[in-house]
């Protein structure tokens, strides 16, 4: 989305913590009016009052992502509040681990629910505002490494993350041919320093990342271009098939 980010509207889920909590600090930093969403509430609210505190404009709401009445609403509210909305984030995200074939179907249920259907009731609400507001927008789905090579274990999550990135393209293409101005990044972090990694990097720096990303229109941003080698080598592998003739 080209042009300036202050006095936008924008919605992030999954923003009490983390990757999440971080673009929402940013954005505020820069001058968006921000709503920030979670299953946790209480903790939605006390960030955005963190927000406010430091100048910015920021409202917390309770969103279950895996809802999709819950979407619907909060993307209603989120215009009410800061409209239209311009910018939305579809972050939060939930992993589960084990062997594929021992993983409980409940287990692969709510990471599907939240990390692909999150997406999709996040799609569905707000870029049909975006689209009728007529003033462009940009959203970005926050992927993962997983989106692009696959990890044991993690079965599920990776399932999610590869969907991700199918989605994100084709709404891409198709926002570009109905002439919407509406942009689409997909962001695919490595370790991020949250709560629940201590390791990797700090979560500002994927924020930067991803206001750079919006301002430039750019479709795709990893986090950490030293892993794009084994993005290169998986596709390589997949690309190699043996000549049947030989």
């Amino acid at each position: 989305m080209r042009g300036e980010l202050a006095g936008r509207g924008a919605a992030v889920t999954g923003a009490a913590s983390g990757i999440g909590l971080a673009i929402a600090t940013r954005f505020s930093e820069l001058g968006l009016r921000v709503v920030l969403a979670d299953i946790d509430g209480d903790g939605a609210e006390r960030a955005a009052q963190q927000l406010r505190t430091a100048g910015g404009e920021a409202h917390g709401v309770v969103v279950d992502v895996a809802d999709a009445e819950s979407v619907d609403a909060f993307a209603a509210h989120a215009d009410e509040l800061v409209g239209p909305v311009q910018v939305l984030v579809n972050n939060a995200g939930v992993v589960t681990g084990g062997p594929t074939w021992e993983i409980p179907l409940s287990e692969w249920h709510r990471v599907i629910d939240v990390n692909l259907w999150g997406v999709v009731h996040g799609i569905r609400a707000f870029v049909p505002r975006m689209i009728e507001a007529g003033a462009g927008g940009h959203v970005v789905n926050i992927g993962s490494m997983a989106s692009v090579v696959p990890h044991a274990g993690l079965s599920p999550y990776v399932a999610s993350k590869h969907a991700v990135l199918g989605i994100s393209d084709a709404l891409r293409a198709e926002l570009a041919a109905n002439g919407s101005g509406v942009g689409v990044t997909l962001v695919m972090p490595g370790r991020v320093r949250t709560g629940m990694v201590p390791e990797g990097a700090p979560a500002a720096d994927v924020a930067e990342m991803v206001v750079a990303a919006i301002g430039d229109d750019r479709p795709y941003v990893f986090t950490d271009p030293t892993r794009i080698a084994e993005v290169e080598a998986r596709f390589a592998r997949i690309l190699q098939v043996d000549d049947p003739a030989t």
